[in-house]
């Protein structure tokens, strides 16, 4: 079972609901966040993919300020984050650019949290830190 929500650019949302992507005018760019499945056992690694995707006619370019181009991080049902993938991380202090192919162009990236995590809820969030188009997408799973 894989579990998926995404949200569009931030400048205009795309409102989704268990993967189901309700229509949204003038957007660009979709931002899917999947974990292979609801509900993960304690200690489990959680397998995770971060997905953008092109839904443009026409080439989009997106810019960063850093070698940086995702992140993932992890909240408890108190809303305190437990777990961020770039912490530790380090990246190059440069500008960069990724170019996704028009109509389904799409920028995969795919992070594995083994991170010991108690038993409860929690909100999974998936960052594109572009300049002019930083993307969200949260997904909520269980720990049991």
């Amino acid at each position: 079972m894989i579990v998926a929500l995404g949200v569009g650019c931030q400048l205009s949302p795309t409102h989704l609901e268990a993967g189901v992507e309700a229509p949204l005018e003038a957007s660009e760019l979709s931002l899917f966040l999947r974990a292979s499945k609801a509900v993960y056992a304690k200690g489990e690694p959680l397998d995770l993919t971060l997905e953008v995707v092109n839904r443009s006619p026409q080439p989009v370019t997106l810019q960063y300020r850093t070698a940086q181009r995702y992140d993932v991080l992890i909240r408890n049902a108190q809303g305190q984050d437990v777990w961020r993938w770039a912490t530790g991380q380090m990246f190059a202090q440069m500008l960069g650019q990724e170019t996704l192919p028009p109509e389904g162009g799409k920028l995969t990236y795919y992070v594995v949290a083994s991170v010991p995590l108690p038993p409860g809820s929690y909100t999974v969030t998936g960052v594109v830190p572009a300049v002019h188009a930083q993307m969200t997408a949260h997904l909520e799973l269980t720990i049991r």
